[in-house]
């Protein structure tokens, strides 16, 4: 997607349990498990794209500077150039510690009130606080959908699909219909999912990219990875590249077609498009480069995961496993 938090490396880290003992038993379709919870709970990328930082292979070293967010309300959802970042913790503060340099577009979204939208800009090595005040919303239908999005992030999948209805009882929204379908899919089921997936289509406009990108979730939850495929070429078309989610499923999908060298490809710029937010898909590309024996790949992911995780709970682990690949010989 994960989970408490749809995007928390923690709650993804979950599945990686016993790694140090097990490391061979953690194989490819166990790593990608993890990935599929990831893009199922993906509802934090923005349908229009935005300008972001390019593709290719990540530096061993990225520009990074550090930002505190304030809102004064716990759980308060924080994205940056429309990649979710955290939650505020009780104190209603959310200290982010590496957040790539550069000027972004930043959205708050709490509970009970209007989102806040503004601008920041991070300097590399630098530091900012961003002190953000929301206006109390009544609108009810915005109310159903965000208490539907928080209880999605929560895994109470169940509950959600029913604040989703109540919202779209209320007021038609693709962005709505997006996010109930991402519940039915981890609920698997698929004929409504389908069913909402193929009106948020149809009614196309801003959410059309991310719409056509939860369809190619929908796609590899079904077992049909060669459509899977073709729908998230298509809404990368759409998206003129600029899709973290599709890009990181595309390189699932490509993976598990035995298509290293363009699944390779595809994790490398979804990374960068998602800032780097989430180790664990270091993690996962250095596996399929490691099931590819090509070692010196693996170890430079490896290394890029422990750069974002250090003190992680598998930060020994990992490090274990970059000494054994060191030792191995070619093969």
């Amino acid at each position: 997607m994960g989970l408490a938090k749809a995007f928390e490396t923690n709650a993804l880290k979950l599945r990686l349990v016993c790694l140090h003992q097990t490391r061979r038993a953690l194989n490819t379709v166990a790593a990608t498990a993890s990935l599929i919870v990831l893009l199922s709970c993906a509802a934090h990328i923005e349908a229009q794209p935005q300008k972001r930082p390019a593709g290719g292979r990540p530096a061993a070293a990225t520009r990074t500077g550090a930002l505190k967010v304030i809102t004064g309300h716990p759980e308060s959802v924080v994205f940056i150039n429309n990649v979710r970042h955290g939650a505020t913790r009780e104190n209603g503060e959310l200290e982010l510690t590496r957040v790539m340099a550069g000027s972004y577009p930043v959205r708050v979204r709490t509970v009970g009130y209007a989102d806040w939208k503004g601008q920041t800009i991070i300097v590399a090595n630098g530091s900012r606080t961003l002190k953000v005040t929301q206006q109390p919303t009544g609108d009810e239908p915005t109310l159903h959908f965000q208490k539907a999005d928080a209880l999605r992030d929560k895994g109470k999948n169940r509950d959600a699909v029913e604040e989703y209805k109540q919202a779209l009882a209320l007021r038609s929204s693709s962005e709505a219909r997006i996010g109930m379908v991402r519940s039915l899919i981890a609920l698997q089921e698929f004929q409504e999912a389908e069913k909402q997936i193929q009106a948020a289509i149809k009614a196309g406009g801003v959410a059309l990219v991310e719409a056509q990108t939860v369809l190619a979730n929908l796609r590899r939850h079904q077992g049909l990875g060669d459509e899977s495929i073709v729908e998230y070429r298509k809404a990368l078309r759409l998206a003129r590249g600029n899709s973290f989610e599709a890009h990181i499923g595309l390189g699932i999908a490509l993976s598990e077609q035995g298509n290293i060298d363009e699944a390779v490809k595809e994790y490398r710029i979804g990374i960068i498009q998602d800032m780097e937010t989430e180790p664990i898909l270091y993690y996962q590309l250095a596996e399929i480069l490691e099931n590819a024996n090509r070692n010196k790949e693996a170890i430079e992911a490896y290394r890029n995961y422990l750069r974002l995780d250090p003190e992680g709970e598998y930060a020994s682990a990992v490090e274990s496993i970059i000494e054994r690949l060191k030792e191995e010989k070619p093969r």
